[in-house]
């Protein structure tokens, strides 16, 4: 009964594999607390004008949780593809597609630990054979809980081949091939990008060290533009435009990858 519980807990939660924790969360708050501060200290350096970015602080928290989700993503197909590997070796060995996947939990237990979006895959393959579910409503419910794309066209393969008489060892073979190769392929892109994302990041920081740079060596320059109508609309335009372009950078980033 205990397991059962277990299996319904992770089977109906659809954000149990891939979630943010408490602890990461807290991180974006005070991530986004001090966001707000700079943006405040170098453009308004009013009190009430902390209060009046808020929601600008809730857009960057929701941005950087994205962000944190996607990299969980590329983590958890990393660690699908290993399993990918690891089930393909177990098949050659004689092993079932079934016995393949139970049997590779201790391995992946090694590499990535237990609390591993894989491992808690495994887990649910496990408690799903010992309620007698079949395994490809269990990939695909899987599939539903990380979002990730490989893991639901694998859970769609391994219907179609555990339903038709051919030689599963076979199409698991080559299914995993074409699925390792693609994650290959997605890692090699993002290795490409990596470069551009650390421009995108030196360019984002750029305004902010160019005033800082104004302020210090010309002290009283910007006075003109706080404590006054005035400074604060130029300053709110400003302001506007860096979050457009901000905004318009991280979307161009995120559809490449």
């Amino acid at each position: 009964m205990l397991k059962k519980k277990k299996y319904h807990h992770f089977m109906h939660d659809p954000n149990k594999l891939i979630f943010v924790t408490s602890w990461e969360k807290g991180v974006l708050v005070i991530k986004s607390i001090a966001v707000l501060g700079i943006i405040n200290y170098f453009f308004y350096r009013e009190w009430w004008a902390f209060i009046l970015l808020c929601p600008v602080g809730v857009l960057y928290c929701q941005m950087e949780k994205e962000t944190l989700l996607v990299k969980k993503r590329g983590d958890a197909k990393e660690q699908f593809k290993e399993l990918m590997l690891l089930v393909s070796t177990g098949q050659k060995a004689g092993y079932s597609a079934e016995n393949a996947f139970l049997s590779s939990y201790q391995d992946m237990k090694n590499l990535y630990g237990p609390e591993s979006v894989v491992c808690k895959a495994l887990m649910i393959l496990q408690a799903g054979r010992k309620n007698n579910i079949d395994f490809s409503v269990l990939w695909h419910q899987i599939g539903q809980q990380t979002g990730i794309t490989e893991i639901q066209e694998f859970a769609s393969i391994y219907e179609i081949s555990s339903k038709s008489s051919g030689n599963m060892a076979a199409v698991m073979e080559k299914t995993a091939e074409i699925i390792i190769k693609k994650l290959e392929t997605e890692k090699e892109i993002d290795v490409l990008l990596s470069a551009r994302k650390l421009e995108l990041k030196i360019m984002n920081a750029m305004p902010f060290l160019l005033i800082l740079y104004i302020g210090i060596t010309s002290p009283g320059y910007f006075h003109g533009l706080y404590h006054c109508l005035g400074g604060v609309v130029i300053m709110t335009l400003c302001l506007a435009v860096y979050i457009g372009a901000y905004l318009l950078s991280q979307k161009m980033i995120l559809t490449e990858i």
